[in-house]
């Protein structure tokens, strides 16, 4: 008796379930790498509903390996993480994974059956299904390897790329070999000839193609190793950040008619990411500080960067289980040398006061008093750390008040923002008079911080009224400091003075004078070319490899060198967190800059 023909209703629906699998059996499908795999754990049990449940799970456990490998290689490589410390972390993203994969798994069980309805070639069928996934897959995991792009070097993304290619495939797989189970569990999975390697093949070469467009994507030939000669000049530059700048609180309030006026636009109103922008010449994907969140799990000895796929698991779910705790961003987490460390490097004399991404400090940039030493010398605990050289903080932490301001609420926040910024102010004075550095960095966040508090809803009637009187009277004392000897005033070739509208606002305003400035210039600059254009006047040749450029509108024709060099070399060491870094988050949470 010969067979019936393809598509005839004895074909198309098996009168048992044990008629079903013999017939996948005899067409090979269970003979066929993951979707055999899935297919044939399923389709060992003994009924329908059995079956369905064994190959969800199987697909559940198989995608639940796709999503945490890629989400491993994109965390581990953005946030440099040790071997072990990537092994632990892939065990805590397979946990959530596996229920990120189970209720994909009921999706896609419910499209498959949706799909096969009346269809006279389930395999067709189970192929479109495939593929549609395969193609949201494909989505997913390039969004997810993406911030590796440019941030961890070519390597790292062509691998955090293959990762993504890898995890497409076995997407695909999984997705058709639950799409047949579905089939066999409804009576619906005879198929009307063998399967054909197409499917494979189409998948293979896109795995190829992701991975290979990755690596071209990210493949950036390292510069070739040239020394940092410094062409020799007496100029000293200043640079002053005033974070949250309300201009119409300080109207006739900073009378600079000898500078010059230009306006520039910020990609990130995160004040971490921005302002290490500014002190690198490189955009937060580059220099690795994207944001103030960072989260330290069990078990892994390094804090982790979020991405788009983990943000509310890790950042959210295991802290809230106690299985993680929050944490900010430190020195460690910058990729790139800042513009201190090139000046060091360079043989100038540098002073660094509160910047971001200064704590812990070491011994790579000059003289820094970092962006936690207020606190703890204000605490009376150990300086270890809080900025080098150790006499140079020492001398700086006697400008803390003894103790913490015993008021509470919005008077606390006002006095901390207040006293960071006076600590920061006579910090950098006494060590600007002392030494007379080349280069100078001051950063002053207490607008930012009030401001950012007065904009928080929930506020009392009372308290913004405090806030709004704080924020006005600093704007003055703050303006008063700029437009005096220490800055606008100072005998420096070249002052530059950033008003930032803070996390408020993305438009800001710069201020340049002294001898070396272009005058009567205006226009728009981007903030990303502050640090070549600083480096450069002081004789120190611009990096090839850095996204920011000499900008040479801002400053005297003739007055910064127009040398360039392949690279200002690999970012210093991390240093080791001398204090447990709780603390730091702490102070940052004080200061509103955390939640």
């Amino acid at each position: 008796m010969t067979e019936p023909a393809a598509g005839t209703p004895s074909e198309r629906d098996p009168a048992t379930f044990e008629e079903a699998r013999e017939r996948l059996r005899a067409r090979g499908y269970l003979d066929r790498g993951v979707e055999g795999a899935v297919l044939k754990g399923a389709l060992a049990a003994r009924t329908r509903t059995r079956a369905l449940l064994r190959g969800a799970a199987l697909a559940s456990l198989l995608l639940a390996l796709a999503l945490a490998v890629v989400e491993t290689a994109a965390v581990a490589l953005s946030s440099a993480l040790s071997p072990r410390d990537a092994l632990v972390l892939f065990a805590w993203l397979g946990a959530g994974a596996l229920v990120a994969a189970a209720a994909l798994v009921l999706a896609l069980a419910a499209i498959a059956w949706l799909r096969t309805r009346g269809r006279s070639d389930p395999s067709r069928a189970s192929t479109e299904v495939a593929v549609g996934f395969g193609l949201l897959a494909g989505v997913g995991a390039a969004l997810a390897a993406r911030p590796v792009l440019d941030a961890a070097g070519p390597v790292a993304a062509a691998v955090a790329f293959a990762a993504a290619a890898a995890a497409v495939v076995l997407a695909v797989r999984v997705a058709r070999g639950l799409a047949f189970t579905v089939l066999a569990a409804s009576g619906r999975s005879v198929l009307s000839r063998a399967p054909r390697p197409a499917l494979a093949l189409g998948t293979a070469l896109a795995a190829v193609a992701v991975a290979t467009g990755g690596w071209l994507l990210a493949r950036r030939p390292e510069p070739r190793a040239e020394p940092l000669v410094v062409r020799a000049g007496p100029a000293r530059v200043v640079l002053v950040a005033v974070d949250g700048w309300v201009p119409e609180l300080a109207r006739g309030a900073l009378p600079v008619p000898a500078a010059s006026r230009y306006s520039y636009r910020k990609e990130t109103s995160d004040p971490a990411a921005f302002w290490t922008t500014v002190a690198t010449g490189e955009v937060a994907r580059r220099h690795g500080v994207g944001a103030l969140d960072l989260v330290r799990l069990d078990g892994v000895s390094a804090p982790v960067k979020l991405t788009a796929g983990t943000g509310w698991y890790l950042g959210r779910l295991l802290p809230a289980l106690g299985v993680a705790r929050e944490e900010s961003v430190t020195s460690a987490a910058r990729r790139v040398p800042a513009i201190w460390e090139v000046a060091h490097r360079g043989g100038l004399a540098s002073l660094t006061v509160n910047w971001w991404t200064t704590w812990p400090a070491g011994d790579a940039g000059g003289v820094v008093l970092g962006n936690h030493l207020y606190f703890a010398a204000r605490a009376g605990g150990a300086l270890e750390g809080e900025g080098w050289p150790a006499e140079a903080v020492r001398r700086a932490a006697t400008a803390a008040p003894p103790a913490a301001p015993a008021a509470d609420g919005a008077q606390r926040l006002v006095d901390d923002a207040r006293g960071l910024d006076a600590f920061a102010i006579a910090a950098f004075r006494g060590e600007t008079a002392r030494s007379r550095p080349r280069l100078s960095l001051l950063y002053l966040p207490g607008l930012d911080i009030l401001g950012a508090a007065l904009s928080e809803p929930g506020r009392s009637v009372g308290e913004r009224a405090t806030l709004a009187a704080a924020l006005a009277e600093e704007t003055r004392s703050l303006a008063s400091f700029l437009a005096g000897p220490d800055v606008l005033g100072s005998s420096a070739e070249l002052v530059v003075v950033v008003l930032d509208p803070g996390r408020t606002g993305r438009e800001g305003e710069l201020l340049v004078a002294g001898p070396l400035a272009a005058e009567g210039a205006s226009g728009e600059v981007r903030p990303i070319d502050l640090a070549p254009t600083l480096l450069a006047v002081l004789g120190v040749p611009a990096s090839r490899q850095a996204e920011g450029r000499v900008d040479s509108r801002i400053v005297r024709a003739g007055s910064a060198t127009t040398a360039t060099v392949g690279s200002w070399g690999a970012r210093p060491r991390g240093v080791a967190a001398p204090i447990d870094p709780k603390e730091y988050v702490e102070s940052l949470r004080s200061l509103g800059y955390l939640r």
